[in-house]
C-alpha cells in the first residue's frame, strides 16, 4: 500500500523540494490546447512504422543523453531526473534489441516478439538471430553488452521500476540499486548502442548479399 511516511531526508533530497517549490507556476489557461500549432517549433510524427522505429531509439537515447548532461552541469537535478534517464537507456536497449529481431529475424526464421518488456527474452532472440546469421564475435564483445542488459534486466525487470513507485497491486517496487553514477551511465550506454548500430550495419549488409 503506497504510504506516505515522515521522516528525515538526505540533504540532496532537500535541496530538490526546495528547488521545485520555489519554481514559477503557468497556469491553465481559457483555449489551452497542447496538440495546437502556433507556429512555433513543430516536430513531424512519422507516418511509417520503419521510420518511427529508428527514430524513437534515436529519441530515447539523445533523451537520456541530454538529461545526464544536464545533471552534470547541475547535480541537485540528479534525484529528479534520475528516474526519466534509467528509463529512456532502458527503453532504448528493449527497442534496439526488438529491432534486429524485427528487421533480420525474417531472414533466420527468428519471428518478431512484440509481446514482451523482458530484456533477458529478448536478448535470447537476439543472440538466436546473430547466430544464425553465423557472425563471429572474436573480441568477445556480446558478453560486454550481454552483461550490460543483464544489469538492466535486474534492476527494472519489466519497464516500471523507474516509472511507477508501486506495482499494480500498490505494493512498493524494490530499488535494486540505489545510486547511479551517471556520467559513467552514459558512457557505457554510448558503447552498447554502438555495438547495435554495427549490429545492424554488418547483418543490412549479410541481407543485401
Amino acid at each position: 500500500m503506497f504510504t506516505k511516511e515522515k521522516g528525515e531526508r538526505s540533504m540532496g533530497d532537500q535541496i530538490n523540494f526546495e528547488r521545485i517549490l520555489e519554481q514559477e507556476f503557468r497556469w491553465p489557461r481559457p483555449g489551452d490546447d497542447p496538440l495546437a500549432n502556433y507556429g512555433g517549433i513543430t516536430a513531424s510524427i512519422a507516418e511509417d512504422d520503419f521510420s518511427r522505429f529508428v527514430l524513437m531509439m534515436e529519441g530515447y537515447k539523445r533523451a537520456a543523453e541530454a538529461l545526464v548532461d544536464r545533471c552534470l552541469k547541475d547535480w541537485r537535478e540528479a534525484n529528479c531526473l534520475v528516474f526519466p534517464i534509467m528509463f529512456l537507456y532502458r527503453h532504448c536497449l528493449e527497442l534496439q534489441l526488438k529491432y534486429i529481431v524485427n528487421t533480420y529475424g525474417v531472414h533466420v526464421g527468428c519471428p518478431p516478439d512484440w509481446n514482451t518488456h523482458d530484456l533477458t527474452r529478448l536478448w535470447g532472440q537476439f543472440k538466436k538471430v546473430l547466430n544464425e546469421f553465423g557472425i563471429d564475435d572474436p573480441e568477445q564483445t556480446d558478453s560486454v553488452v550481454e552483461s550490460i542488459v543483464a544489469q538492466f534486466a535486474k534492476v527494472d525487470r519489466d519497464s516500471s521500476s523507474h516509472r511507477y513507485p508501486c506495482d499494480t497491486k500498490g505494493n512498493p517496487l524494490p530499488v535494486i540499486q540505489d545510486r547511479v553514477d551517471l556520467q559513467t551511465l552514459k558512457d557505457v550506454m554510448d558503447g552498447a548502442f554502438g555495438y547495435f548500430s554495427g549490429c545492424d550495419g554488418y547483418m543490412d549488409a549479410l541481407a543485401s548479399a
